[in-house]
């Protein structure tokens, strides 16, 4: 059972933008300036178990040879191959990216889907590739959820699944949809920084005293998730004041997703 009602949302996202210095994450701005939603489409299949460098050299390259749903339709799988070798199950993948593109010309005109039903109908494509698209190609509101957003849901309290998939549904009935967009990009920022799969580093953690997680790490009491327990020897320091650390915080942006162009944060297209 989770207490999502206990999590100050609006607060929460302030205080990541603020850390890593993102903007007012109110501001629509990729309503006004979204990416190619076929790239975007593209590249989130590819990025399915596969790192964000691999991903992004992967698209890049991907993109020079076949820019769009016309080209793509055409290439034989044998072409894809070497082009996108670096992602994980790429020959998988070889196969499926031409026959995205088809159905993308046959079924829908050449223009990609812009609901979810439409979207997962398409080979490849689940909930998350599909919310990508939505808010990163189309700035319609979505809940794309990564393994950043699924693990950090989990630590601050606000669900208790065993899915990306339980996670996506449980975050779609408790959260008010003006938070939708701008959740994964700040997430993904956290869980790539602070909030890592293993080893959180709560202590200098800019939203600590909104997670249930950082509070029980603090008090020495039970965490949300076992695994996330404070480990024999690590230093307990108060919840919510910056502490000395080995080496710079990495505030970056989420990686590119198709050509390497610097852009707003955008969603992970990680495992």
């Amino acid at each position: 059972m989770s207490r999502t009602g206990a999590i100050d949302w609006e607060r929460l996202l302030d205080g990541l933008a603020g850390f890593y210095g993102t903007g007012d994450w109110r501001v629509p701005y990729l309503r006004n300036h979204a990416e190619d939603p076929f790239q975007v489409l593209i590249g989130t299949i590819l990025s399915q178990r596969t790192r964000d460098e691999a991903t992004d050299r992967a698209s890049a390259a991907l993109f020079a040879r076949f820019p769009d749903a016309t080209s793509l339709a055409r290439a034989d799988p044998g072409e894809i191959e070497p082009i996108i070798r670096a992602t994980g199950f790429y020959r998988t993948k070889a196969r499926i990216l031409p026959k995205v593109a088809r159905e993308i010309l046959d079924r829908f005109a050449g223009q990609v889907p812009r609901t979810l039903p439409e979207l997962t109908a398409l080979p490849g494509v689940g909930p998350k590739t599909a919310n990508c698209v939505l808010v990163f190609g189309y700035g319609i509101p979505g809940v794309p959820v990564d393994t950043h957003v699924h693990r950090i849901a989990n630590r601050l309290g606000a669900v208790r699944t065993r899915t990306p998939e339980e996670t996506e549904a449980k975050l779609r009935r408790i959260l008010d949809r003006r938070f939708w967009i701008p959740l994964n990009p700040l997430l993904l920022q956290h869980g790539q920084n602070l909030c890592r799969p293993i080893g959180p580093r709560c202590e200098i953690c800019p939203i600590a005293l909104l997670c249930r997680t950082g509070r029980a790490r603090a008090a020495g009491r039970p965490t949300p998730r076992p695994e996330d327990a404070r480990r024999p020897g690590q230093g307990v320091r108060s919840v919510g004041r910056p502490a000395p650390t080995r080496g710079p915080v990495r505030r970056r942006t989420a990686p590119s997703r198709s050509s390497g162009r610097s852009a707003s944060p955008r969603a992970s297209r990680s495992r």
